[in-house]
């Protein structure tokens, strides 16, 4: 009986010990895609596609935009913020000019970031595939649904070699009339890795007898450089 005993409390001595260690594994629940590290900057080649056939343009321009996380706060709502500070500068100048102060903040269960003091919700936790949300939420634009079209990829964005990168699918509406796609990746321990933004209309071409690129722009941002 006293064997029995013995073996019963060894047994409940290693179930607790179990249940202990999976208590103290903290889920990886996406926040490092973020980028929110105080410091810490990327730097993005910009191509800038603008069409407007019925005046003859089709302009190209490249620059450079550097994102710096400056500073920390505590917003209005009372919670942790970040100052985002914005610099430009031309493809041919080595000096950044100062462009804008963006805000961020990271909660339990969004990334949130303000752009032209428009509120997105810029990803969701935890991260996972075919989910989907309203980066709208926060702001007054009409609903968009955001949606992971793919995460924890290896992936060549610009010169790097990424291990872990997602791709947030924000909206994309593509027909004959009009091309409109918004999509950003984003790569772990770095944030922000690739932004395209389409929004063109299309024109039918009598001569050529096709659709083609008409009033619009395309902006690609792809990362350069960045510090953490």
């Amino acid at each position: 009986m006293r064997k029995i005993w013995i073996l019963f409390i060894c047994l409940l001595v290693v179930i607790s010990s179990c249940k202990k260690d999976r208590d103290d594994v903290v889920p990886n629940l996406g926040y490092s895609y973020a980028g929110l590290d105080l410091g810490s900057y990327i730097v993005y080649d910009v191509d800038s596609h603008h069409y407007n056939k019925p005046f003859n343009i089709d302009t190209i321009v490249q620059f450079q935009v550097k994102e710096v996380v400056d500073s920390r706060y505590v917003d209005l709502e009372g919670e942790e913020a970040f100052k985002v500070i914005r610099y430009k500068k031309e493809k041919d100048s080595t000096n950044w000019v100062l462009q804008d102060v963006w805000n961020a903040k990271l909660t339990t269960t969004n990334y949130q970031k303000d752009e032209e003091n428009i509120r997105y919700i810029k990803l969701i936790f935890p991260i996972r595939d075919n989910k989907s949300w309203d980066g709208n939420t926060l702001n007054n634009n009409d609903e968009w649904e955001y949606e992971y079209e793919s995460i924890n990829q290896q992936e060549k964005i610009g010169s790097y070699s990424l291990d872990s990168v997602l791709t947030v699918l924000q909206f994309e509406d593509i027909n004959l009339v009009q091309e409109r796609v918004f999509e950003e990746k984003f790569a772990a321990g770095i944030g922000l890795v690739s932004k395209k933004s389409v929004d063109i209309t299309n024109a039918f071409n009598s001569s050529s007898g096709l659709w083609e690129r008409d009033i619009g722009e395309e902006v690609v941002m792809t990362l350069s450089a960045y510090s953490k």
